[in-house]
């Protein structure tokens, strides 16, 4: 009989701590996907949606809603039966349950205090941007909702009665889980739109890896490619849309043109640094001249330049057209 209760305790023991170790991982990635879609519709809303980075940035909306419908069923799922076995005595608020309920409110506790500084830092500093604020109060709604929660399921001992604020919880957590779901979908671009952009950021990648490899090749050869023809350039020169090749012209002696058309308008910005921006990323490998273009056909004139210490880097002759 001994050994009947030892292997009961046992396998409570391990139940209890896969019930709430689950719900923990849940619960944070819960939080974390809830939160980020709620920091992407604000970027999308409130935010400064002109800005070239938000294009560069992909579809932001896919992921969070994707977890969000995937991980919301399972954190409150298993949230309901580890209640339910406390509530029939299957299983008792043991050392596993003490150690990780106190765990999640240290985490809540830190995350809301870096959170109230970073507001008041960020008021005191002068920064009153609406989306800023939003943001930290977003971070900081959902920790101190995880702290109260979690405090007040702390101290309770009695399951055997519904708790009224326990069933708020669960109503409240599907009631903001499917608006910000509706609010994503609503905001968010459409799956064309969102793979037009996938594919401009292709091609982006693409014509900078060929910049760089043509340059490379200047560096060996101490001339221009005639075509991309050769083997380092065929992970590049295909366009993902059309499947066609990029268009490539060599000019004069250092001087070469590289085409893409493009499906989406990508503004600069009106950045005054753009000349800079465009040399240094060039020839570290980054978007270049193009990451900045219009939508269809755009085409971009490069020359080879020598610097002092005999490193060669394509430079543009003139800036893209606006």
């Amino acid at each position: 009989m001994l050994n009947n209760m030892n292997d009961t305790s046992k396998k409570s023991t391990a139940l209890d701590a896969f019930l709430n170790l689950l719900t923990l991982i849940t619960l944070g990635w819960f939080s974390i996907s809830f939160g980020r879609l709620l920091f992407v519709i604000i970027d999308k809303t409130l935010g400064d949606t002109s800005r070239n980075d938000f294009f560069y940035s992909g579809n932001q909306f896919s992921f969070p809603i994707a977890s969000l419908l995937i991980i919301t069923p399972v954190f409150l799922l298993v949230s309901g039966i580890l209640h339910r076995y406390y509530k029939e005595s299957k299983l008792e608020k043991g050392a596993i349950y003490r150690w990780l309920t106190y765990f999640m409110l240290l985490v809540a506790a830190l995350v809301i205090a870096g959170d109230m500084i970073t507001l008041v830092n960020n008021l005191l500093d002068g920064e009153y941007k609406i989306d800023t604020i939003l943001k930290i109060l977003t971070v900081l709604v959902i920790s101190l909702g995880i702290f109260l929660y979690y405090w007040y399921d702390m101290h309770r001992t009695d399951y055997s009665k519904r708790s009224g604020l326990a069933q708020t919880a669960f109503t409240t957590v599907i009631v903001v889980t499917l608006a910000a779901i509706g609010g994503g979908f609503m905001v968010a671009d459409s799956p064309f739109v969102a793979r037009q952009k996938k594919q401009d950021q292709q091609r982006v990648a693409d014509i900078s890896a060929l910049d760089s490899n043509i340059a490379e090749y200047y560096r060996e050869s101490s001339t221009l490619p005639s075509d991309l023809s050769e083997k380092r350039f065929a992970r590049y020169v295909v366009d993902p849309g059309t499947e066609e090749s990029y268009e490539y012209a060599k000019k004069e002696d250092k001087k070469y043109e590289l085409c893409a058309t493009f499906a989406l308008p990508a503004p600069r910005d009106g950045r005054s640094d753009y000349p800079y921006l465009a040399y240094d990323y060039a020839y570290s490998g980054g978007p270049g001249e193009w990451q900045f273009h219009e939508a269809g056909r755009q085409c971009y004139t490069r020359e080879i330049k020598e610097g002092p210490e005999k490193d060669i880097r394509p430079v543009p002759v003139k800036p893209i057209k606006q």
